[in-house]
């Protein structure tokens, strides 16, 4: 049998085609850290526990705010690597159920080609939040259909979708109310409660902690994820709605080029008013200066 936590690389590159169950055909980052470590001398050292940016997915309340935005993890096109699309939705006490119900009811129009791995009768049963462990209880038919590939993209997607959260730090798996140590026919064994670093191999090049899509942030921002990128150089440039470039800085993450590491920058930044911008992270290709791996995250710039 296998088991779980692996690095389930070869598996999903044999099968990546075969995995994707649904796609949409209309136009979309942290991850609780990987790795943790000290910054290098490029990097702020502040502690990430500090940040107040990132949104509650507690099971008792949210933010008292008329709206709340998450993230929701698909697979990226035909693609064997996950990816995320934000959404905005009324805001609601259990953010973490809300976000949830949102993954199993397939990627949303507007959000790009992505494709899920989640079979589309999966309802979801109950979710429970308790010392960083998300206890997630799905329909049998959670574990239906598809190859090892596709078992380890749904059980990706869940988990990386509960653990944008910052109460969540790992993601232990039931369905129908029992305990999921060996996951369908394919025969992965769960020794225990899954972390994004099990998926490292499906893994975005880039993912972004803080801040959250939609935060409203002020000068200097703390931008921090992880990376597994050449020479572990992290780019990040803060744009306006016009393009206009408002600043850039790098970072350089604990570990690159095969490993991943964490990254952490405070970037000032100036505005006069609020202004809505995106935060772009990416590596810079040492060929032709393009922005590669991108992850764009939209905030609100406050004075």
């Amino acid at each position: 049998m296998k088991v779980l936590p692996v690095r389930i690389a070869a598996l999903l590159c044999a099968a990546a085609l075969l995995l994707l169950g649904a796609c949409s055909e209309e136009s979309p980052s942290s991850s609780t850290g990987v790795a943790s470590g000290d910054s290098t001398a490029d990097n702020d050292t502040s502690s990430p526990d500090e940040a107040s940016e990132s949104p509650s997915p507690s099971e008792v309340e949210a933010e008292d705010s008329s709206q709340v935005s998450f993230e929701l993890w698909y697979a990226k096109g035909s693609s064997n690597r996950l990816t995320f699309t934000t959404v905005t939705q009324e805001s609601t006490p259990k953010v973490g159920t809300a976000a949830l119900e949102a993954l199993m009811a397939g990627p949303p129009a507007g959000s790009g080609k992505l494709a899920t791995a989640i079979p589309e009768d999966v309802t979801l049963n109950g979710l429970t939040i308790d010392n960083g462990t998300a206890t997630v209880d799905l329909s049998s038919s959670f574990e239906e259909g598809g190859g090892t590939a596709s078992m380890g993209m749904r059980l990706g997607q869940v988990t990386f979708t509960l653990t944008q959260f910052p109460t969540v730090q790992r993601v232990a798996f039931e369905l129908d109310g029992k305990l999921v140590k060996v996951f369908s026919d394919e025969g992965l064994v769960i020794e225990k409660p899954l972390t994004r670093a099990d998926f490292e191999d499906i893994a975005p090049a880039i993912t972004v902690d803080r801040p959250r899509s939609s935060d409203e942030v002020t000068s200097p921002v703390t931008i921090s994820g992880t990376a597994n990128v050449f020479e572990a150089n992290v780019s990040i440039r803060i744009e306006d709605s016009d393009g206009n470039v408002l600043a850039e800085s790098f970072a350089t993450a604990t570990c690159g080029t095969g490993c991943r590491g964490d990254y952490q920058k405070k970037v000032s930044f100036k505005v006069d008013e609020p202004t809505e911008a995106t935060i772009i992270v990416f590596e810079q290709s040492a060929e032709d200066g393009s922005d590669m791996f991108p992850v764009e995250i939209p905030v609100t710039l406050l004075p």
